[in-house]
């Protein structure tokens, strides 16, 4: 008898784990350390200027030995990469040794529990400079900026923690499961992380892992906005995590679409799928309808994310994953309404791969196309780096400006569409031309004229000719 009760117990036990389980947990989390090295990039010398900035320029601890202490600070090399090389290029994000730091910093309740996480992400030496530096610039950052806004860093807290306790956002990601046909262990509970701004109007949100950093203005009221600027980076985080069959599938069914303009297409899909799942869908399921204001700031991705819409939607009815038909339709949709948009530089250079002589040439990109979802850059043109650039399937920029001859040479020889073009190695040009990857190459010869002098007399009105 007492051997059928314990059994019992146990299955009960079980059960209730299981239930428990049904749901991908979220915990909610202020974390001074990781508020700490927030502060610290942001009043760094070369940030912009914000209202942390200014609230430390004013106070007594802006010395000669902590403006020394920021430098060194700066100095840190916090990010390395590796890649997931069997994963179709770019749908699976490089792993980002920052990231991992970051997520140590939200999860950890000292600065020695955080340097006990993160041996071996960095050098040794580059950790015990750092791990130091947040212990000396803590008690700033609690007594500068914490401590004096602990009321309103609580009621933002608090309104956040509605929407965990309430449920919201582990079913809403499970939405994003089904949508996705991702796979998630429900036993790894998802890490949000308030990060309170001083910055009037600032929300935003950055996922990485199992962790979303939530960053708002103290003063904010619209916190539905709030949580869907939340559940549209966690979509991200959703999408990434595809099973590589998953994303080999992706990949394929947009391949025989045949359509020239499937692989930009296939490269605006994340933002778009996560504007229609993470702003209009969740914007339309709290309020009943979707505003303007709702959607993306940024024309490409709004446009496709509103034309798609329905089709999500319906599939989000279904419970139907993404699959071959769901592509068909997005790209036929792409190709219908949006063809032009591949003659677009501001569209084109939002998926770069940018190889120049000259760090004023890598410049004039990030200055002149500053909005990117894919962002990649060398300073030097070498076959090693030619064939690099080859395997992404991203818009290619190569800028040549030393060593003319011999670099042209290079490219001519590594891209078949550029070995019958007739390319004067002692005269200025702009040459593109498109692989077979459906993407664009930009090959530009500079001698004396700046690289802004060439693209605008080439692209006037920045639309390819």
């Amino acid at each position: 008898m007492k051997k059928n009760l314990i059994l019992f117990f146990f299955l009960i036990g079980n059960n209730f784990t299981l239930l428990a389980q049904s749901k991908v947990e979220f915990k909610l989390y202020f974390s001074e350390i990781y508020a700490t090295y927030d502060f610290l990039t942001k009043i760094s010398e070369n940030y912009p200027d914000n209202e942390l900035k200014t609230i430390y320029t004013n106070s007594k601890y802006n010395t000669e030995d902590y403006k020394k202490q920021l430098l060194d600070f700066e100095k840190i090399r916090l990010n390395y990469t590796y890649s997931y090389d069997q994963y179709p290029l770019p749908l699976k994000v490089a792993m980002m040794s920052v990231d991992l730091l970051e997520k140590n910093l939200v999860t950890s309740q000292s600065v020695q529990e955080f340097k006990n996480k993160s041996m071996g992400i960095i050098p040794n030496e580059d950790l015990i400079s750092l791990s130091i530096t947040l212990e000396k610039f803590q008690p700033i950052y609690h007594e500068l900026v914490a401590q004096p806004n602990a009321l309103a860093l609580e009621v933002q807290k608090n309104n956040l923690l509605n929407y965990v306790n309430n449920n919201q956002f582990s079913d809403f990601f499970q939405v994003g499961l089904s949508f996705y046909n991702t796979k998630w262990d429900k036993s790894i509970p998802f890490e949000l992380n308030l990060l309170p701004s001083l910055d009037k109007g600032n929300l935003g949100a950055r996922a990485f892992f199992n962790v979303a950093v939530c960053e708002a203005s103290l003063g904010l009221k619209d916190h539905k906005t709030f949580f869907s600027v939340a559940m549209h980076e966690i979509y991200h985080i959703i999408y990434d995590n595809q099973s590589l069959k998953m994303k080999t599938n992706i990949q394929q069914w947009f391949n025989e679409t045949n359509s020239m303009n499937s692989q930009y297409a296939l490269l605006l899909l994340n933002e778009v799928l996560a504007t229609a799942l993470g702003n209009a869908s969740i914007m339309e399921n709290l309020n009943g309808k979707i505003l303007e204001d709702d959607w993306y700031g940024n024309k490409y991705i709004t446009e496709m994310s509103k034309t798609i819409y329905p089709t999500v939607r319906q599939y989000i009815e279904s419970k139907k994953p993404i699959d071959d038909d769901f592509v068909k339709t997005y790209v036929h949709l792409y190709d219908t309404k949006f063809s032009t948009w591949n003659n677009e530089l501001t569209h084109l250079f939002m998926y770069r791969y940018l190889v120049a002589d000259t760090v004023d040439d890598l410049q004039y990109f990030r200055k002149t196309f500053p909005f990117y979802s894919n962002n990649r850059s060398s300073g030097n043109i070498s076959l090693a780096e030619i064939e690099k650039a080859k395997d992404n399937p991203l818009t290619k920029v190569f800028i040549v400006s030393v060593n003319h001859k011999q670099k042209l040479g290079l490219l001519k020889n590594s891209f078949e569409e550029l070995k019958k073009r007739k390319m004067n190695y002692k005269k200025e040009f702009i040459e593109i031309v498109t692989l077979k990857d459906r993407t664009k190459l930009f090959v530009i010869n500079r001698h004396q004229s700046s690289i802004e002098d060439l693209m605008k007399k080439k692209f006037p009105n920045s639309i390819l000719k």
